[in-house]
């Protein structure tokens, strides 16, 4: 075995290996920024904008796989670019519940739990937007750039009508969504109009959750990185403008977290979309490739993926909800703690998605080129160790915010503070199997097109195992806060057995486009 073979990434052409007139895997036909017209046909070579997608590994343990170099820095590629791009999106919650704390513990709690109804319906848009990229990501893979555009064209447009029926059904009935969570009528007024402010940015978000996934298919995180990074810039200005009323702009409050994460997030898509065509990407589809794509049956394959996957996310979003409703009913004091501790966790899982987003890029691109089981289960491997060490250092982190609570939310009760650090350490207990499903699901049986698994996981645990616990521990028992934490996250374990059983069956590994 040779030393480009360890880590699946082939550095230069196999000895022998017959040229073909058509594109070669991983070599897209479509051109690309900085390329120019040559070849056979009028084909075109790519450019340097764009890097190949990788081949995946050999026969070899996923210990050595996941120690070699060029595997980590194929992981690194996409990994870190797409954590920092979620830490920067989640930092956006985690500024505005610093910023309210400061107004009073009905704040808190009201922003917290009107985070959670947008987390639903982003969800939403982002889970069709993934899965849309399981598609994209394999017909690039192929190296037909061709279908990936027109499969990013689909994905766009069907994210979009996701969001306009969640935008419909949040600005109707957000009093009546907020008043599922909690009788307090303050919490209730302020909630409400805080969805009402903030749901406009679904719009720009399923643009940007599409575009951000077909960029990453191609090896380009980082561009979608440093708009993320430019969003927050903004978002964190105009929330500290807006909420205060600083540099002149009048100060609206509770509310001005709202407006500021509207106009950050339509700022951050217009980015986007100038990059898309401004350098004439692979992606930037025109309305001729939604067409195009229907006919060349690439919405029903989009459907088969991101309908399932869809909807898991929604399920789910929807069961965190639930969790929101059950502790708001406990009580107040819950609901703040539940709010402050959700950036927090929102922030670990950023980096924990970096590692499950990889998976599925890299897994997904070695099932496009037809890669062997072996080795595309030696990889899996060895993003699952990555996974469980990303996890442990998280973990650790997790820890030592807990003592820095105080000063982090330095308007809130005392009570809820020592409530809140328990919590949190609960949390840093939990977070391995959080991390450890995340990659199992959204990384590698997503890769593989395994998503009605996955929506059957999420229902199951979520619905017949940890609501059910939730429920008793929160409204019946009664028991200690940190201990309904735990029961909520009992999903996390269970899906953690489940889809681990699946991963090891291998059945996952299903190409579902065509060469």
């Amino acid at each position: 075995m040779s030393p480009d073979d360890v880590s699946g990434i082939r550095t230069r052409p196999r000895a022998g290996a017959r040229r073909t007139a058509g594109p070669t895997p991983g070599r897209a036909p479509h051109r690309l920024p900085g390329t120019q017209p040559g070849g056979r046909g009028g084909a075109e070579r790519p450019g340097r904008g764009i890097p190949r997608p990788a081949a995946t590994p050999p026969a070899v343990s996923g210990l050595r796989v996941a120690l070699d170099r060029k595997f980590v820095a194929l992981l690194c590629g996409t990994a870190v670019p797409v954590a920092l791009q979620s830490l920067m999106s989640t930092s956006r919650s985690v500024v505005d519940a610093l910023l309210v704390a400061r107004l009073g513990t009905d704040e808190v709690a009201a922003i917290g739990y009107s985070s959670r109804v947008l987390f639903v319906v982003i969800l939403a848009t982002l889970g069709m937007a993934d899965g849309g990229a399981v598609v994209v990501a394999q017909f690039w893979g192929s190296g037909n750039a061709e279908k990936s555009r027109q499969a990013t064209a689909l994905t766009v447009a069907a994210a979009g009508a996701i969001a306009l029926v969640a935008f419909l059904g949040c600005f109707i009935w957000a009093p009546r969504i907020v008043a599922l969570g909690t009788a307090n009528p303050t919490v209730i007024s302020l909630g409400a109009a805080y969805i009402r402010t903030v749901i406009p940015v679904i719009f720009p978000f399923a643009i940007i959750s599409a575009l951000a996934a077909g960029l990453r298919c191609v090896g380009q995180a980082k561009v979608a990185m440093r708009f993320a990074m430019a969003g927050l810039v903004l978002h964190v200005t105009l929330a500290y403008c807006l909420i205060y009323g600083h540099w002149g702009l009048p100060a609206l409050g509770f509310t001005g977290a709202a407006w500021a994460t509207v106009i950050s997030g339509t700022a951050e898509c217009l980015m986007f979309i100038a990059y898309v065509y401004g350098t004439r990407h692979p992606m930037a589809f025109r309305p001729r490739d939604i067409t195009a794509g229907i006919r060349n049956n690439i919405l029903r394959k989009i459907r088969t993926v991101g309908v399932p996957v869809s909807l898991s996310s929604v399920s789910w979003a929807s069961g965190i909800l639930t969790y929101s409703i059950l502790v708001g009913r406990a009580g107040t004091l819950e609901l703040a703690v539940l709010s402050m501790i959700t950036p927090i966790e929102a922030a670990a899982v950023a980096f924990a998605n970096g590692v499950s987003t990889a998976a599925s890029v890299i897994v997904g691109n070695g099932i496009g080129e037809g890669a062997k089981a072996q080795r595309i289960w030696s990889i899996s491997k060895a993003l699952l160790i990555w996974s469980w060490g990303v996890a442990a250092v998280m973990a650790m982190v997790l820890v030592s915010v807990s003592f820095w609570l105080g000063q982090i939310y330095a308007g809130v009760d005392q009570e809820v503070i020592h409530v809140a650090r328990l919590t949190t350490i609960a949390l840093a207990i939990v977070f391995i199997f959080r991390a450890t499903c995340m990659t199992l699901q959204n990384g590698l049986l997503r890769a593989g097109g395994d998503t009605v698994y996955i929506l059957w996981a999420d229902l199951s645990s979520q619905w017949l195992a940890a609501i059910p616990l939730t429920f008793l521990t929160a409204l019946v028992w009664h028991w200690p806060f940190p201990l309904v934490f735990v029961a909520i996250n009992s999903e996390e374990m269970v899906k953690a057995m489940m889809s681990g059983y699946r991963v090891s069956r291998r059945r996952w590994m299903r190409r579902i486009v065509d060469h």
